[in-house]
C-alpha cells in the first residue's frame, strides 16, 4: 500500500471514529455521566397527556441523591447537588395545545435539587427556585416525548425522600 493510500485509509478510519463519538445514540450517557434516553428509572416510568386530571400529577417513591456531583458534570453552571447516574423518574409527556406550559417541582423532607433532560435534549437545572428548599422548573411550549429527571441532595450518598410533581396550572407550586 502506498503512503498516500495508507493516509487515506487512516483518515477515513479516524473520521469514522469521530462521527461515532459525536453521533447521538439512545440510550446514552450525557455529559460523561448521566444516562439519558433509557427505559429505566429508580422510581418509575410514566406516561402523561396534557390536560390531565388531577393536576398536579405526582410521582412518589423518590430517594433524592446519589454520589455524582452535578457541578462536575458540565451540564449548566447552576446544576448543583448529588445525583445518581440513572434518572429517578422518566416521564413520557405529550402536551396539549390548550396548555402550552408545564412546571416540574419537588417536595422533599430536606434540601433537594433537580436536573431535567427534556424531549428536545435540552438541559434544565434548579435549586430553590420554588421557594424554600425546593426546586422548580417551568418549560414554555414543552416538546412532547421523554423527560429524564434526576432529584439530588446536597451531600454525597445522602438520600432524601421526595415526590416529583408535574402541573400545567400556575397556581401549583412547591
Amino acid at each position: 500500500m502506498s503512503k498516500r493510500s495508507w493516509f487515506v485509509v487512516a483518515m477515513v478510519g479516524l473520521l469514522g471514529v469521530g462521527v461515532a463519538l459525536i453521533s447521538p445514540a439512545a440510550p446514552g450517557i450525557a455529559q460523561g455521566a448521566l444516562r439519558i434516553g433509557g427505559s429505566q428509572a429508580y422510581a418509575g416510568v410514566f406516561s402523561v397527556t396534557g390536560g390531565f386530571v388531577p393536576d398536579p400529577q405526582t410521582f412518589g417513591g423518590i430517594q433524592a441523591g446519589g454520589s455524582m456531583d452535578a457541578r462536575s458534570l458540565g451540564i449548566l453552571p447552576n446544576c448543583r447537588g448529588f445525583v445518581a447516574q440513572q434518572p429517578d423518574v422518566i416521564v413520557h409527556y405529550m402536551p396539549s395545545p390548550s396548555f402550552p406550559w408545564a412546571r416540574f417541582f419537588v417536595r422533599g423532607s430536606g434540601d433537594t435539587t433537580m436536573i431535567i433532560n427534556d424531549a428536545a435534549g435540552r438541559w434544565w437545572c434548579s435549586d430553590d427556585e420554588g421557594g424554600g428548599l425546593n426546586p422548580m422548573i417551568d418549560i414554555s411550549n414543552p416538546p412532547g416525548g421523554q423527560y429524564d429527571i434526576w432529584v439530588g441532595s446536597y451531600s454525597s450518598g445522602r438520600l432524601i425522600p421526595a415526590t416529583l410533581y408535574l402541573t400545567e396550572l400556575t397556581s401549583n407550586r412547591p
